[in-house]
């Protein structure tokens, strides 16, 4: 039986490590250097040898942990980071900062935030993450996408951050003396493909820390720096912070996928502490997967670490009732991948409450142009078809949404309560029911088919309340 040449490094580097006297070092020793005339050790031995044991191993004898990021984060006691939260709530703290506005809807500066970026970023630096380079690397397309993403959204608003001094001094960075109306998408193509793409970059760079969390501008503007000098770092850092804030491979960069492989096989170290990196442990054949997935994917589709992004932003402009932002900013971004139907779905989803006949439209176009139709383009074409009063074609669309495989799954869906439309992450299979239902009821149709499957969901939750009591009072509002 032959043995792989890892193996055999093991093996030689174990006996050098068992015959080593510290007095008289081995010269062969590949771990060995001449200083001062004597031999000693250029790395330690022991070192190398628990990195070689613990990676580039065989996938089957790796122990992969489950891992949940939101979970952990749920898990962490109290409201201010501080050391003793894990490594992944804590990189999930600093991206979240990232994502959000220095400053209050009403223009007063947002102090939780700020504390929250510091203690966070304080705890990760005892623990051997570099805060600096944490923020200029890891997160810096995030607070670029951040930035233009809000100048999109503010360009057609009338909200009090839009009078702020920041929001007119940033808007002259970007236009730079050019007078012309700002069409959708135009911040965030020039933040990160547009000339201003390396001024941030320069400012991302060597701003003060405190300045980049404030997104305070420079009074003088740096030189970019050349993009081969932070290139490979700043692919390291991304890779750590998606590593430790996406649950799904699916949400990950190529790049990081690709860093992850080489890190796995052990072709590539990380500087970073065993400890940390061992909080999270993937097989090689999920990362090979994922990355043969995307080899297959067409270059039309937007890189998915940007479109959770974009999409992170969204939700939280809706779940605080900003519908014409959300939707601002979502048509910023199909703007930079017209093709992108993942894009244009979440576009008309942030239109569907309020302009339902062109929401109607584009959920329409996604169908025609998808191979398989997706339950959540179907859920949300049905409830398009109900709010215009269209309610055999609503009900039509709800039986074809029913019977899309699988029966499983939850996504953003909105919900009618009392004070207005809401969304909510909820059961694909027990929305589409229940729209079905209340489209019956609006028709005064009793005993229909939909009321049926609703009386039979009912029981059946009612059933598994009574088999288990921590189920029990989950029920979502109705549309």
């Amino acid at each position: 039986m032959g043995f792989s040449s890892a193996d055999l490094k093991i093996v030689s580097l174990a006996r050098y490590i068992d015959a080593c006297d510290p007095a008289s070092r081995h010269r062969d020793c590949p771990y060995a250097v001449e200083r001062d005339g004597e031999f000693t050790c250029r790395e330690e031995c022991r070192d190398v040898l628990a990195f070689l044991l613990r990676r580039g191993r065989a996938p089957s004898e790796l122990k992969v942990q489950s891992f949940d990021a939101r979970q952990l984060l749920l898990s962490e006691i109290g409201l201010t980071p501080d050391v003793l939260w894990h490594t992944s709530s804590l990189l999930q703290v600093v991206v979240k900062v990232a994502r959000t506005h220095p400053l209050r809807e009403d223009g007063s500066f947002n102090l939780r935030r700020f504390i929250d970026a510091t203690s966070a970023l304080g705890a990760l630096g005892c623990r051997g993450l570099d805060p600096e380079k944490l923020v200029r690397r890891g997160v810096a397309k995030t607070i670029k996408l951040t930035i233009s993403g809000w100048l999109e959204i503010l360009e057609s608003s009338d909200e009090p951050r839009r009078n702020a001094e920041q929001f007119t001094q940033w808007r002259a960075f970007f236009k730079r003396g050019s007078d012309e109306p700002v069409s959708p998408g135009y911040y965030i193509e020039a933040a990160l493909f547009g000339r201003c793409a390396r001024r941030l970059s320069a400012w991302l760079e060597t701003a003060p820390l405190e300045d980049l969390l404030r997104w305070r501008l420079p009074e003088r503007w740096p030189e970019a720096p050349s993009p081969t000098s932070v290139g490979e770092e700043a692919e390291s850092w991304t890779w750590i912070v998606e590593r430790f804030t996406e649950t799904y491979l699916g949400q990950w960069s190529l790049e990081s996928l690709k860093k992850e492989y080489t890190f796995l096989k052990g072709s590539w170290q990380s500087d970073l502490p065993t400890e940390v990196l061992d909080e999270r442990t993937l097989s090689r054949e999920e990362v090979t997967a994922e990355l043969a997935e995307r080899a297959v994917v067409d270059g039309d589709s937007i890189d998915p670490a940007t479109m959770s992004s974009l999409t992170t932003q969204a939700v939280a402009l809706l779940m605080e009732g900003q519908r014409r932002a959300a939707a601002a900013l979502m048509d910023g971004a199909r703007r930079l991948k017209p093709s992108d139907l993942v894009l244009q779905q979440n576009y008309a989803f942030c239109l569907l409450p309020d302009e339902p006949e062109r929401a109607r439209t584009l959920f329409k176009d996604v169908l025609a142009r998808e191979k398989l139709s997706p339950r959540v383009t179907l859920c949300n074409l049905a409830l398009a078809e109900a709010i215009l009063g269209n309610t055999s074609q609503a009900l039509e669309t709800c039986t074809e949404a029913l019977y899309v495989e699988p029966e499983t799954g939850t996504a953003y869906l909105w919900v009618r309560g009392a004070e207005g439309w809401n969304i909510e992450t909820t059961s694909m299979h027990r929305w589409i029911i229940r729209l079905g239902a209340d489209i019956e009821a609006s028709q005064d149709v009793k005993n229909g088919p939909w009321m049926e499957r609703l009386a039979s969901l009912h029981f059946t939750e009612q059933q598994d309340s009574s088999a288990d009591p921590s189920t029990a009072g989950t029920d979502e509002a109705d549309l």
